[in-house]
């Protein structure tokens, strides 16, 4: 058995071998070297007086710690080639091609504009990781096509991808309230939602398909 016989081939995913790896390496250099990663790490109090506006592609590069690398890394390969698929069969691979590295750049850059808005006044608070990335691809692949069967193990009225989607929002939101943790919660709904919008902006049939989706039973 092969490596592509169970995994897709660099050409059903170019996206996600190429920016995996580069992620990977980056975020293992920035474990060890505190130059490198303070020098990618976004900071909002700079970005909003005008520095380090290259921090708002580059802070995705780095992570705080293994666990957040390897999620992020896990979830971008997945959805990366989804997202990449998805376009494809709608489209043709030109359009893959093209808009999958536009709509990653995007689902980088606008979630941390965001973060940048809402802390801009906040000198200690900095925010690294590709977890907008991820659940921008998250609402992104849910909603793409929005009748596409799905069944959840426990709960029974998850019948397809938007009753999915709505489930994701709504523990995404219950989990906003739960302060335990430095995760940046608002970060991943900002994404989500990001995600989504992008799905009905370039394939607008998923707007109508995902309003019939919520109120099929089965």
């Amino acid at each position: 058995m092969q490596f592509f016989d169970i995994f897709p081939t660099l050409q059903e995913a170019p996206y996600s071998y190429l920016f995996v790896p580069i992620m990977l390496i980056s975020s293992i250099i920035g474990f060890y070297s505190k130059s490198y990663f303070h020098a990618l790490i976004l900071h909002p109090y700079e970005i909003a007086r005008g520095k380090r506006i290259h921090t708002l592609l580059t802070s995705a590069f780095i992570h705080r710690n293994w666990l957040h690398l390897l999620f992020n890394s896990i979830v971008i390969y997945g959805l990366g080639y989804d997202t990449f698929g998805n376009i494809m069969q709608e489209f043709g691979i030109l359009a893959a091609y093209l808009l999958t590295p536009i709509l990653i750049i995007l689902l980088i850059s606008l979630p941390n504009l965001m973060q940048v808005y809402q802390e801009r006044n906040v000198f200690h608070f900095t925010s690294v990781g590709a977890s907008g990335l991820s659940f921008g691809l998250y609402g992104f692949s849910a909603l793409f096509f929005p009748l596409q069967k799905i069944n959840h193990l426990f709960i029974p009225w998850i019948n397809n991808a938007a009753h999915y989607w709505l489930y994701i929002l709504i523990v995404s939101i219950l989990l906003s309230f739960i302060k335990v943790s430095k995760i940046n919660r608002s970060l991943h709904i900002y994404a989500y939602l990001l995600g989504s919008l992008f799905a009905f902006i370039i394939r607008k049939e998923s707007v109508s398909e995902f309003i019939k989706a919520l109120f099929l039973t089965s």
